[in-house]
């Protein structure tokens, strides 16, 4: 919880909010969040930049079909090692093409994303035919609540079941750290996510969650 500490406003914001550059202003931007979190950040500022809708899967998730693809789990230390940068790069056009701006990852926003939680694994969807990814989310863990965090798959591996196999694999390595349920969030216009999730068995929960934008400056009179 964003007031659970007792640093000051905006040590907390800092250590919870990706910084991103809208124009040329650089922003805050908190991570998805409920009313509580939602009020407390519009104090110091915030204003609604993003609805969304929270998903809960409980138990395991079917097994997805057999497909041409294989999928594994790296930590970002991988991804975002010189070595691999053509990785990397994939990566960002590939959440390019699934989510428009100013919504769609950079490096640093992407390292902020794997580290949102105390624990997480970057998963791979890749092809026989190529050593470059064709999809990949990130999946986090907060003691027992695991979160998929990011799915994206490149247009012309869409509806080949790999966003099934990416959503399976993060709930198998969730499950294997004691998981329960999973949780997932996005927006309500977004009908080819919802009903991928449902399919799955998600169920929709009763809570929005919104995201929150910020000027980066300081804020007079907070403590």
């Amino acid at each position: 919880a964003l007031r659970g500490n007792r640093r000051s406003v905006e040590e907390k914001i800092r250590s919870r909010c990706s910084v991103v550059r809208l124009g040329d202003v650089d922003t805050y931007r908190s991570p998805a969040v409920g009313v509580k979190e939602s009020r407390w950040l519009k104090d110091a500022g915030f204003t609604v930049a993003q609805s969304l809708v929270m998903l809960q899967h409980t138990g395991r998730l079917p097994s997805p079909d057999t497909a041409a693809f294989g999928v594994r789990d790296v930590t970002s230390r991988h991804v975002l090692s010189p070595k691999r940068a053509d990785v990397l790069h994939r990566l960002l056009e590939i959440d390019a093409e699934s989510f428009p701006s100013p919504w769609n990852l950079d490096t640093r926003t992407f390292h902020h994303a794997c580290h949102a939680t105390s624990e997480h694994r970057v998963i791979l969807a890749e092809d026989d035919a190529s050593s470059l990814p064709d999809g990949y989310a990130i999946v986090g863990r907060v003691g027992c609540r695991p979160y998929l965090q990011r799915l994206a798959v490149a247009p012309e591996f869409r509806r080949r079941g790999v966003a099934r196999a990416l959503v399976h694999h993060a709930s198998r390595w969730a499950d294997l750290r004691g998981a329960t349920t999973m949780l997932v969030n996005t927006e309500p216009t977004n009908t080819a996510a919802l009903a991928l999730y449902r399919s799955l068995g998600f169920d929709t929960l009763s809570e929005p969650l919104v995201v929150l934008e910020r000027a980066v400056y300081p804020m007079p009179g907070l403590p």
